[in-house]
This record gives structure tokens, sequence and C-alpha cells, in this order.
């Protein structure tokens, strides 16, 4: 795995730290003197080197420091600590140095600590977080853009590796950094994995999640750019269901009504849950086929979470047998919606629509055809007092039928005086058996 982490080192630069590892190698041997167990060597070691560290004297530190990194690494609690301060040693060094070369050659050096400390010490028994040191690589290279501008390619990857270890400790602005380095990369598809990721990870997250829709309804910006890439996923997973699902909606909302139908069979077959006969029946509806539809819905409500759409389930069976002239079966269809939900508009606007339908399809249109418009009138007026969502319409409704209801004239020839009440089951209106007041 180390491998993903190893810097891009620049020829003339990796010269230049081999040739420094090699000197300051020389010279811990010839400062700090052979490797040895001997405690009192040890702790000679780590004080010659920590006295010139924390005064920032990071030249005479380094001798005594690589002598401890070869010979105690740990010491003095068994920690990565002696790892850490020879990257800032090597950070010093190159910040303080004139010649460009001699900078990126100490910087160069500080990568390479942080390529190899988490195998190095786990080779001397140091326990040590290999999540730290990739992340704080990646912080590293952030914080020397102005020095090691070649290598910034590599700091998102470095978190995007930080995040695989344990994805609960990066911060939202790494993660927001790993999506936008793969965008500018180019790399749409790879963005909306780790976003995926991410929400698997970060889902009781609020704020990240939030980024996570952000960046979702960004990344595409036409429906077409969206079908394409997920084309494109279900041919690398052809058994998903998710990418299937979602591409049957986007296919019915662009109409591309071949592609759904050819969808249909895998997602009935990959994903037969509410929501998907849901989904087809809505597609059967659209294209005219009524009876299909209304089987399909009355499959969903048998499974689980079905009854939890059922004011939408039955508005939608209503409408199938309105469209097959079968308005009682219509009528009761949005009967049982609003027993789901007595303040849903849209069945109250069906309804009201319904016995509109039923005035134009007696055939004739006589003072008691008339009276049936004040029934209809009920309804929206329920529609507009109920549900915010659908007063507008409603409205509309009472307006545009005004005209059609019973005159002064008609009420004074059938005797109908304001308030009375009236019932409508009589003629081809015998099936609707409600009562109204005239208006």
């Amino acid at each position: 795995m180390h491998h993903l982490y190893q810097s891009r080192i620049l020829p003339k630069s990796g010269l230049l730290v081999l040739a420094l590892s090699f000197a300051f190698a020389a010279g811990a041997k010839a400062q700090g003197g052979p490797c040895s167990e001997d405690a009192n060597t040890v702790r000679m070691n780590y004080s010659l080197y920590y006295e010139d560290y924390k005064n920032e004297n990071w030249q005479t530190s380094l001798p005594y420091l690589r002598w401890m990194i070869e010979c105690a690494p740990g010491f003095p609690n068994n920690s990565d600590r002696n790892y850490e301060r020879l990257v800032e040693v090597y950070e010093g060094m190159g910040m303080g140095a004139e010649d460009p070369e001699m900078q990126r050659a100490y910087l160069d050096s500080a990568l390479y600590v942080f390529d190899t400390a988490v195998s190095n010490l786990q080779d001397a028994g140091v326990e040590v977080s290999e999540y730290d040191w990739i992340f704080q690589k990646g912080r590293f290279l952030q914080n020397h853009a102005a020095e090691l501008p070649d290598l910034q390619i590599e700091v998102g990857p470095t978190y995007r590796a930080a995040f695989n270890l344990e994805p609960a400790r990066v911060q939202g602005y790494y993660i927001n950094y790993v999506v936008l380095d793969l965008v500018q990369r180019d790399d749409k598809g790879a963005a909306v994995e780790f976003l995926d990721e991410v929400e698997e990870h970060r889902s009781d997250d609020a704020e990240i999640m939030a980024m996570v829709t952000d960046w979702r309804g960004r990344l595409f910006t036409s429906p077409e750019e969206r079908i394409g890439f997920l084309e494109d996923q279900l041919e690398k997973k052809p058994e998903d269901a998710d990418i299937i699902a979602e591409l049957v909606e986007l296919y019915m909302e662009e109409g591309y009504r071949d592609e759904v139908y050819d969808l249909a069979p895998r997602l009935m077959e990959s994903d037969p849950s509410a929501r998907t006969f849901r989904l087809i029946a809505k597609m059967r509806l659209e294209d005219g086929q009524a009876d299909e539809a209304i089987d399909l819905y009355e499959q969903s409500l048998e499974m689980d979470g079905g009854p939890d759409a059922a004011k939408e389930v039955y508005y939608n069976i209503g409408i199938a047998h309105q469209q097959e002239g079968r308005l009682s079966r219509a009528r009761t269809a949005f009967r049982q919606s609003l027993q789901a939900d007595s303040a849903y508009g849209a069945a109250l606007l069906a309804i009201g629509d319904l016995y509109m339908t039923a005035v134009q399809g007696c055939g004739s249109f006589e003072r008691e055809d008339r009276a049936v418009y004040w029934l209809a009138a009920d309804y929206f007026d329920r529609a507009a007092s109920r549900d915010p969502a659908v007063s507008s319409q409603a409205r509309q409704r009472l307006n545009s039928i005004r005209r059609l209801m019973p005159t002064a004239e008609d009420k004074f020839f059938k005797g109908w005086n304001a308030g009375d009440s009236y019932t409508v089951n009589y003629g081809c209106y015998a099936w609707i058996g409600e009562t109204t007041r005239v208006r």
C-alpha cells in the first residue's frame, strides 16, 4: 500500500536527497557513535538532539536525531515523536536554505520520511497511526504549495487515501478538497463514487451530507449528463438496482419511453419493491395502459412500505379508472385516497373534475345538469380551504364553473331556494348519490 504515497521527487533533487541521507547517516555515526542499547547512550543522544531541536538549531540537532531514528526510534515512550521531529527538522532546514535546489532537497527528504516512517516504525515494534502520517503528508504538501508546485497533484489522492483508512476522522474541508480535485481532473465518475462512499460512512453528519447534496447537484448540469454517467455505471454494475431505478426515473422524465421499457423488466427483477412497482405503474399510466397500471399499483400496496404511499397510489388508480371512463370506480379510489389523507387536495379536485366530466358526458345541458356543478364546487371549496398546495387551482376551477351553474331564472323556474338541500341521484347521475346545497 505504501507505494501509493511515494513522492515524485525530481531527479536532481533525488540525488541531493540520497547524498544528504548518506552524509547525515555518516554524521550520525560519527557524532552519536555506533548503535547501542545502553540506556545512558540512548538518553545522551536524545538529550543532545532535543536541546538543539527545541531551539530550532536544525543543522546541529540532525546528526543526533538521525542516530535516534536508526538506533532507538521509539524512545522515550514507544511513539513516532522522533520521526515527526525529523520531518520538522528537514522542513526547517529547507525553509532556511537560500539555494532553491537545497531547499527542495530538504523538503523532499521530509517527504521521504513521510513515505517510510510507518513501515520503519512498525518494523521497530513502535505503535503508529498510518492515517496520521498519510493525512499529515497531505497537509505538508498543501502547506508548501509554493515550494512544491509540481507535487500539488498528489494532495487530493493523499487525502483520499487518509479517508479510505479512517473515514470518520476526515473533516469536511478535506472531503471537499478531494471532490474538487477529482472534478478538476474531469473525473466526475470518480467524484460521484467518492460522494457515495462519504454518504455511506458519514450519513449521520448533517454538515457533511449538505455538502454531498450540494456537490451532487453541481456535478451534472443537465439530465443528459447524468443519464450518460449512469449508463456507463450500469455497464460496470449491471445488477445495481439503485442505478437502474434512477435511470428509469430519468428516462421517464426525459421522455425516453423505449429505454424505459427496455429497463423495466430488469428493475422489477432486481428491486421488486413497492417503489419499483409504483414507478413502472406510473409509466404504464402515462402511456395509457390503465389496467396494467392499476394492477401494479394494487400490488405495490401489498408490499413492505406500500401503504405509506396510499394516498398517491389510490389517487393514481382513480386517474386510471377515469381514463377508461369508469367514473364511479374512479371516485371510489379518490375517496380511498382521502381516507389516507383527508386534506389531500389533488383527490378533492379530482372528484370535482369527475362530476364536471359526468355533466359533459350526459349529452344534455338542462337545469338538472347545471345543478351538478354545485356539487363540483363543494369539492373545489374543500380543496381550496384544506390544501394550500392546490388552493390556487381550486379557485380557478370555481371561477370557471360559476357561469355554468343554474341561473336565477333556472332556480325560480324549479323552485330552488339558496341554501336548500339538493341531492344528485337521477338519470345518468344516479351513481353520484350525493347531496349539496342550492347556491
